[in-house]
């Protein structure tokens, strides 16, 4: 367990050191694919299946149906497939190089002392001991360590920065535990929360310092203050995403759960089959030869019958999908246009410093995962597509070979 818990400290203290050779989103906006994706046209691009039975027949087996091509289905959709992945791959390619520019100019020895001693500077776990001493520590000596440090710092926050200000603790204190004033101080101008900080810190017992010591206090104000605006912007974009990426999986759930109560309609496949088997049934028996079996005549007839029942049926639901399809396209564009709205919003409030993962507020990586998430939607539509045009063509598929015979 001791080595779990080192092996977990190491891998955080890995992601914060790749920030020291990397810069910060501002300075790589222009290479940077964040905001660049017009979603929209991937989504736009997604063929939907087509209006006629027969030419799903022909999307999904090719134009001769006595000769089907099994892959004709997927050619028909690899090309807008192959330029979705492209696109996701532009997301990796760029996060994936900045870590290998890292690595190829640090090593690993190296990268691991740096992270250590940077981890060490987190002062929840400067509170437990250190990396070194939490590595050694058994499970439930870490979660008492634990405890005691969250305890100190929830208390007096800026202690371990060497800042003594009640007042500083109690705006902080208000941030965390009251998320009606967080969102408003969110919103302030850098001259607002500077002033409601000296509101704060008005009752402050005056420090006997010197200049430079005062100076420097400051300085870490400043700082600190810079970090409890990261942590609510990260707060905040934490929430906005799990609630987006929630919208994203109903918007698909709410397809997949009503397909199925189309297909189970009144007079749907397997009541055709029920009915199917009564009629054939009472077909009459007649002498082939030296054995006896069904009319081959009015079998014949009923299954043609059925087959094109089944037909008129997947007819209807392909109908039904092509409204629903639409739907579902609009849905997804949509949550995109929200969320283009959101990111032009608070572009300027987005942390790329990957230091800054071991704390929680590295936020650069939740709008690229949920930008290829979007992304992802447009390769949803395209399986819903192809589901619906395959299923259609094997029912007109299943006709067409009756009526040859």
């Amino acid at each position: 367990m001791k080595t779990l818990h080192r092996t977990a400290l190491q891998a955080a203290g890995v992601c914060l050191a790749l920030a020291l050779a990397a810069p910060t989103l501002d300075a790589q906006n222009a290479a940077s694919p964040l905001g660049k994706t017009n979603f929209s046209s991937y989504l736009s691009a997604v063929p939907f299946p087509p209006n006629t039975m027969p030419e799903a027949a022909r999307r999904t087996y090719g134009a001769d149906l006595r000769n089907p091509n099994p892959n004709a289905l997927d050619q028909f959709y690899q090309p807008l497939v192959d330029r979705v992945d492209r696109a996701i791959q532009v997301y990796k390619t760029y996060y994936g190089d900045r870590t290998n520019a890292f690595y190829q100019q640090e090593g690993e020895a190296n990268t691991q002392a740096r992270a250590t001693a940077m981890a060490n500077q987190n002062p929840m776990l400067a509170g437990m001991g250190g990396v070194e001493a939490v590595s050694q520590m058994s499970p439930a000596e870490a979660e008492a360590a634990a405890r005691r440090s969250a305890a100190a710092f929830q208390a007096d926050p800026f202690a371990a920065n060497g800042v003594q200000s009640p007042g500083m603790t109690a705006l902080y204190q208000k941030i965390m535990s009251d998320p009606a004033y967080a969102e408003r101080f969110q919103k302030m101008s850098e001259k607002e929360r500077e002033a409601e900080l000296r509101k704060f810190m008005a009752n402050d017992p005056a420090p006997a310092k010197t200049p430079a010591q005062q100076a420097e206090d400051q300085r870490r104000k400043s700082e600190q203050m810079q970090r409890v605006d990261k942590v609510r912007s990260a707060m905040a974009f934490q929430q906005y995403f799990a609630e987006m990426s929630g919208k994203l999986g109903a918007i698909q759930a709410g397809y997949e759960q009503r397909r199925p109560d189309r297909l189970a309609a009144a007079g749907n496949h397997h009541d055709i089959e029920v009915d199917f088997q009564k009629k054939y049934a009472a077909i009459p028996e007649v002498v082939i030869g030296e054995t006896r079996d069904k009319d081959p005549e009015q079998a014949l007839r009923l299954a043609l019958e059925t087959a094109k029942r089944h037909q008129v049926f997947a007819a209807g639901v392909l109908k039904q999908d092509l409204v629903e399809l639409a739907e579902l396209r609009a849905g997804f564009q949509h949550l995109a246009v929200e969320y283009t709205d959101y990111l032009a919003v608070h572009r300027s409030e987005i942390n790329g410093n990957i230091a800054d993962q071991l704390q929680g507020t590295e936020t650069e990586s939740l709008f690229a995962s949920f930008e290829m998430s979007l992304l992802g939607s447009a390769q949803s539509l395209v399986d819903c597509a192809k589901a619906s045009t395959k299923e259609a063509a094997a029912w007109e598929r299943n006709l067409a070979e009756l009526q040859r015979h």
